[in-house]
């Protein structure tokens, strides 16, 4: 059970308004409460995009020694939207010099190495290794002790896009980076489950360790091409973890009607979801923690 960062960076699929109202009521200090809270009532983890808030909002919770028990880290890299806005701003350098920001001395000298090397070889995929290792490294530095990194998720705008284009060998060599450098379960964010699966499947590449984390809600939202075809495709999975979210479809289901929806699917690992407030977090997780 899984605490996502939406609301935490004021994203809100109803209404921008209501985004902004959410986020002027949240502070660091009031995300930390949120987050305690959840993890009182059964949350066993936070998955997060590689925002800079997050950054903030690890560095606290492991300076305040709060944190105890089981606490998975489940990044999302990259969080594309966050560097169009600034390559709007500042423009390339300026997205530069935002990741380099993270790293210390010695992380920038080895970025430089390994990215020098792939560009001298025009290695796109080394490329791409080096470029996550930065985006990552400012976050898993600052996280508290016990924080045990579970999986790395490549992000859904990546994820489907190679979908599109039928690209196993990008999914293949992120999957692969991450279970050698992080020793951790590689993970992907999809909206289209079903065509996820069988381009898996026609690669002959195996699910066995992958982590899918994608919509599931009983109005189809987000849910491509169909919810059924979705249900379908879980309910024929014999390898992987499904971590379910936009249970609530966006704000557009209440609590009750979303967990009676899960509680009827299979072959679901886990479920992520924002929360705003503590007694969101309480009410939520404390709900999710009796369909176990």
């Amino acid at each position: 059970m899984l605490i996502g960062d939406n609301t935490f960076l004021g994203v809100s699929h109803l209404s921008q308004e209501r985004a902004r109202d959410r986020t002027d009521k949240l502070n660091l200090e009031s995300i930390l409460e949120v987050i305690f809270s959840a993890l009182s009532c059964g949350a066993t983890g936070y998955t997060f995009s590689t925002h800079p808030i997050n950054s903030q909002i690890l560095g606290a919770l492991g300076a305040s020694g709060k944190v105890s028990g089981q606490f998975d880290l489940y990044p999302v890299v990259p969080y594309v939207e966050s560097y169009v806005r600034l390559a709007n701003e500042k423009g390339i350098v300026g997205v530069i010099n935002e990741v380099l920001s993270r790293l210390s001395i010695s992380d920038k000298a080895k970025l430089f190495v390994e990215g020098s090397f792939s560009a001298l070889r025009f290695d796109p995929f080394g490329l791409f290794r080096t470029y996550l290792d930065a985006e990552l490294k400012g976050y898993l530095g600052v996280r508290a002790k016990n924080a045990t990194l579970q999986g790395v998720l490549l992000a859904e705008v990546l994820t489907d896009l190679c979908l599109g284009f039928q690209e196993t060998n990008l999914l293949n060599l992120f999957a692969q980076h991450v279970r050698d450098n992080y020793h951790a379960s590689p993970g992907f964010v999809t909206y289209n489950l079903a065509r996820f699966v069988r381009l898996f499947e026609e690669a002959g590449l195996s699910l066995k360790d992958i982590i899918i984390m994608t919509p599931f809600n009983s109005l189809g939202y987000q849910m491509s091409p169909s919810r059924d075809a979705c249900e379908r495709s879980l309910s024929s999975l014999r390898e992987g973890q499904v971590i379910a979210m936009s249970i609530m479809a966006g704000g557009y289901l209440g609590l009750d009607e979303a967990t009676d929806y899960i509680s009827t699917l299979p072959n679901l690992s886990g479920i992520a979801v924002g929360v705003s407030s503590r007694e969101h977090a309480r009410a939520t997780f404390s709900k999710l923690r009796e369909m176990q």
